[in-house]
């Protein structure tokens, strides 16, 4: 059964893990060393002061994380934020990262966020894939631009409109309001 909850300090460490296999397994990120954990920590808590950062619970076991972030930090993009997702390895198509990904987006739809954008490695096609069932969109292709693993590799912005682009948008409203 899985269950989808706001990130506590109890879950980070199993974040971090999930994260960590990612950083030493794949291009998936261009981290090359695992964070430490006060440093992912900080990460975690930098991010919650304004956007959600969500756990999957698979049988009350960390099975997947998904969390929304600045796109940039000018005003004018409050509008626009970044995704990331990963789900254990252990845990792949059993349909978590669609539930991450669905709650998270009903979050950032409250917080009146109209665009979402997803970096993904051009070598990721699974991640792709997902990115493109849910209506993301290619919206940029940056070529051989990170080096990890001995390879050049590419990346490729998503990008999906979740609401309507008006010209007097609602206020943005940070998460911890909502």
């Amino acid at each position: 059964m899985v269950s989808i909850e706001v990130t506590k300090d109890e879950h980070i460490k199993d974040i971090l893990n999930i994260y960590g296999y990612y950083v030493l397994n794949s291009a998936a990120t261009f981290e090359v060393e695992v964070p430490e954990y006060d440093d992912f920590y900080n990460r975690v808590k930098t991010i919650q002061e304004k956007y959600p950062y969500l756990v999957a619970l698979y049988n009350e076991k960390v099975a997947g994380f998904a969390y929304a972030a600045p796109l940039r930090n000018r005003k004018a993009y409050d509008y626009s934020c970044e995704t990331t997702i990963y789900i254990h390895n252990e845990f792949l198509n059993k349909s978590i990262g669609k539930a991450l990904y669905n709650k998270l987006f009903d979050y950032l739809k409250r917080q009146n966020i109209i665009n979402i954008y997803a970096c993904i490695t051009g070598s990721n096609e699974e991640s792709i894939l997902f990115h493109e069932k849910l209506g993301f969109e290619k919206a940029a292709h940056f070529h051989k631009c990170g080096y990890k693993f001995n390879t050049w590799h590419d990346i490729l912005w998503l990008e999906k409109i979740i609401s309507n682009h008006s010209n007097t948008p609602s206020p943005f409203i940070n998460f911890n309001d909502l």
